[in-house]
């Protein structure tokens, strides 16, 4: 009898005894309609499923991320709320945004896609049929060809001067407040070429609008096999962008785990799976917290230095 009553005390007090018993808050950072919150809105229904409860997304897009990452780190480390994030708590950190390396105090549960983070596109109208093309124009006219981008002295611009580096060539990196005006910018010819990535192009290269030039996975993708790698080029490493879920500080390990593998068991649905690499071009990729919270510690290892450099000028 007294083992008994130790035994259900000891599942309450770790809160598996009954979880989940209500719906559990996904927090989102960004608005609504962008890549996460596509990404969150296909995978709730087999989350659900897996999880036995609902799943409430709430956007929270202030702050660069800074507002949705605090209310979880608030949160009471329960398993009702969690956050769907991309794996730019490290550049935010350096930005400024951050005043402390947020990813070593939350609670790793699970990564779910990963993707390829730099992208090379241009217009369909430029000579440019190839990276070799854009490099011998570049080395003909140095520091005259423009690149857009997402926010100076971020990874896209780190990015971008890697592999010009790389190729033995110099381009100006043009600024804009995302992927939406870098892309009408380049339409309109004001730059010769951006960086961004897949998910930000593949409707415009469908389209017959803007080709690929380079990619940084570490295989062509499936869906743009004609797009050769930055490691196929000689100009870059392998470099990816994760999605990944993370609760707030002290979460109890089995609540943590109980999560992780109904973000394992809802990952596989065909349906999901379909809709993400088709229509998002990520890879659906599945880590459990172990290996999750190495890409943060390994990502701030091989670029924090260059972040914090790219970021004081």
């Amino acid at each position: 009898m007294a083992l008994c009553l130790f035994a259900i005390f000891w599942f309450n007090s770790v809160g598996l005894a009954e979880f989940p018993d209500r719906p559990i808050r996904m927090i989102i950072p960004f608005s609504a309609g962008g890549g996460t919150d596509v990404l969150a809105r296909a995978f709730q229904p087999p989350f659900e499923a897996a999880l036995g409860a609902k799943v409430v997304i709430e956007n929270i897009p202030a702050g660069t991320t800074k507002v949705a990452t605090m209310e979880l780190m608030k949160a009471k480390p329960d398993g009702y709320t969690i956050i769907l994030m991309p794996g730019a708590w490290v550049a935010y950190y350096y930005s400024g945004t951050y005043d402390t390396k947020v990813w070593e105090s939350a609670t790793p549960i699970a990564n779910l896609t990963t993707e390829p983070w730099g992208f090379v596109e241009v217009r369909t109208e430029t000579p440019f049929k190839t990276w070799a093309d854009l490099v011998k124009a570049a080395k003909e006219k140095p520091g005259q060809l423009t690149c857009g981008g997402p926010a100076a002295g971020g990874m896209m611009e780190l990015i971008m001067m890697t592999i010009t580096k790389s190729a033995g060539i110099e381009t100006r990196y043009v600024p804009f407040a995302g992927a939406g005006p870098s892309r009408i910018a380049m339409l309109g010819g004001h730059v010769d070429f951006r960086v961004c990535q897949p998910t930000e192009a593949i409707a415009m290269i469908r389209a017959g609008k803007t080709r690929g030039l380079a990619v940084s996975t570490d295989k062509r993708m499936e869906a743009l096999p004609d797009v050769p790698t930055f490691k196929e080029l000689g100009i870059g490493p392998t470099i990816i962008l994760i999605r990944s879920f993370w609760g707030p500080p002290n979460l109890p390990p089995k609540i943590a785990d109980f999560i992780s593998k109904a973000v394992e068991k809802a990952s596989k649905d065909p349906k999901f799976v379909k809709i993400i690499q088709d229509d998002l071009l990520y890879t659906v990729e599945y880590w459990p917290a172990q290996r999750l919270i190495e890409w943060p510690k390994n990502f701030d290892k091989d670029w924090g230095p260059l972040l914090k450099e790219s970021y004081k000028k």
